[in-house]
């Protein structure tokens, strides 16, 4: 999750639905879904430090992606992996295995 900065203000949450290398060498292409009403899909071509909140311009106007900080902390969340492609990666066998482990969790403390 992200806040899009337009023109220096807070203007838009959006979730990172995918990020895809771009045929430019070190560009992406990043699908952004707009939380707003409608929601939106777009695809913008962007450099990775952009993703990591630089300062860039569409159209000469000022832009910056912010990633949201964690519920609770006042610290952003840290990626546990990027995958090759910059995007972070989410190992769904650990998350399986953490549910596994609560349901076996949960059996033992029924008997």
């Amino acid at each position: 999750m992200v806040a899009i900065h337009i023109n220096n203000q807070p203007s838009v949450y959006a979730r990172i639905e995918a990020i895809e290398a771009d045929l430019k060498p070190r560009w992406y292409r990043v699908k952004f879904l707009f939380l707003g009403f409608p929601p939106q899909e777009v695809t913008w071509i962007l450099r990775a430090e952009y993703l990591e909140g630089a300062h860039f311009t569409m159209k000469d106007v000022p832009m910056q992606i912010l990633p949201l900080k964690k519920p609770g902390s006042p610290q952003t969340q840290s990626p546990a992996k990027t995958g090759a492609s910059g995007a972070h990666v989410i190992s769904m066998n650990r998350v399986r295995a953490i549910k596994d482990g609560e349901k076996r969790k949960d059996s033992s403390e029924e008997e």
